[in-house]
């Protein structure tokens, strides 16, 4: 079969909006450039990514990249959306302070109701709710045990005429330090922290008192409203992980609102949302900005959304819609938008890798980012380095395995009786079962 002409995918701009990630911009740099080498290895292209420069009085990084396959060409501009000084600020608030508003906004999502609309949705998230509350209550037996073991060293060390409760009163101090420093290490190490200014975030976010956060949510639509308007790009995708998922939609309704031509401008807007958490909001009886957000933007003709989900990632909503808040199918679009699509991580790493990974959740979580070992229907470094645009490579059920041969190249329209497509339509129910 003769392969197409070269195909030119124009110029494409990919924003990454990032969830609760205080990662600095070197790292992220650094790590798509080497993951965009590991891409070009698995489909035989070639890919060059620059250096990373800041835009001028905006909080945004990005990096040019340009890939080549046999038959095909490829221009990007990755930028990352930064709040990441937010998240640092959080970060270095005082640990009474991170475990009484961490602990205030658990008990309100437990106390509303919430909480328990998490495990109906999806099991999985609801366990992974529980993560801080059962580690709190770990470090709290520690500090406990530790306050007996002082107490009793206590009681044999003073003396019985000592008046007052000097040994109980050791035992508190005792408790309350050891305590407080396994909230230090390992808490930190096993993202406690980060778990519970995550939720504090949340309330916060819900109920509208997030002033930094909401100023910067508002600049990011600024300049996704520039560089719209300035027709350079064939294509944009707005790239929502995890919270930063949630964010998008109120950066995208706000760019609607701020230029009414916004979608009418000759570039092709798209939303990819991944590993994302809408629903830990949209399920908060008080969250009725959120989903209406949410529902405003699936029902917009001029932008396509898409959101893959993966079974063994416990942070997201595994077939539950963001949108209808109901469980939901892969691959059709009877929900509306999003379309939901299945990020098989059987499909993408070696079973190997992914037994080792089996409890290190958040790896497994970012796993939505990062280069796939093996082709596969999800591929986040086609999607943003690739010549097929978003909305194809998405309709297409095995996403680019059915558009490119084994050398890399860009194979011809299909035959629309082809069924390569549907060839992965039995997985789904495989690895439910699995």
């Amino acid at each position: 079969m003769p392969l197409p002409a070269a195909l030119d995918g124009g110029r494409r701009l990919v924003l990454f909006l990032p969830g609760h990630d205080p990662t600095d911009m070197d790292y992220h740099h650094g790590r798509f450039a080497n993951q965009a080498g590991r891409f070009a290895t698995l489909w035989s292209c070639r890919t060059e990514v620059s250096g990373r420069r800041d835009e001028p009085d905006q909080p945004v990084s990005l990096w040019s990249a340009r890939s080549e396959g046999p038959n095909w060409r490829q221009d990007t501009d990755f930028a990352v959306l930064r709040w990441d000084d937010i998240v640092v600020a959080l970060d270095e608030r005082l640990a009474l302070v991170r475990l009484w508003r961490g602990l205030a906004a658990l008990y309100e999502f437990a106390r509303n109701g919430t909480s328990r609309r998490y495990f109906k949705a999806t099991l999985r998230y609801g366990i992974f709710c529980l993560f801080p509350v059962a580690i709190l209550v770990l470090l709290l037996l520690g500090g406990l045990l530790a306050g007996l073991a002082g107490a009793f060293i206590a009681d044999l060390l003073i003396p019985p005429d000592v008046g007052g409760h000097p040994a109980t009163l050791a035992g508190l101090v005792v408790g309350s330090l050891v305590f407080l420093g396994l909230f230090h290490q390992p808490g930190r190490r096993w993202r406690l922290h980060q778990a519970l200014d995550d939720w504090d975030l949340a309330r916060d976010y819900l109920h509208g008192h997030t002033p930094v956060l909401d100023e910067r949510l508002g600049r990011f639509a600024d300049y996704l409203v520039e560089k719209v308007r300035t027709g350079g790009y064939d294509e944009v995708i707005l790239v929502g992980h995890s919270l930063g998922a949630t964010l998008a939609l109120r950066v995208l309704v706000q760019a609607f609102a701020r230029d009414p031509q916004f979608g009418r401008r000759g570039t092709r807007l798209n939303l990819l949302t991944c590993g994302a958490t809408i629903p830990k909001f949209a399920l908060h009886p008080g969250a009725g900005a959120i989903r209406a957000e949410a529902e405003a933007i699936a029902r917009r003709g001029d932008l396509v959304w898409t959101e893959y989900q993966a079974r063994h990632d416990a942070i997201n909503f595994y077939k539950f819609h963001p949108v209808k808040l109901q469980r939901a199918e892969f691959d059709t679009a009877e929900y509306g938008q999003p379309v939901l699509k299945n990020a098989n991580l059987k499909q993408m790493i070696s079973r190997e890798k992914l037994r080792a990974l089996r409890w290190h959740i958040m790896r497994l979580h970012y796993q939505f980012l990062l280069a796939n070992e093996m082709k596969a229907p999800y591929d986040f470094f086609m999607i943003a380095l690739g010549p097929v645009p978003f909305a194809e490579l998405c309709a297409s059920r095995n996403g680019p395995i059915s558009l490119f041969a084994e050398d890399g190249s860009v194979l011809p329209p299909q035959n629309p009786t082809d069924t390569r497509n549907e060839a992965s339509a039995p997985q789904d129910a495989r690895e439910d079962a699995s």
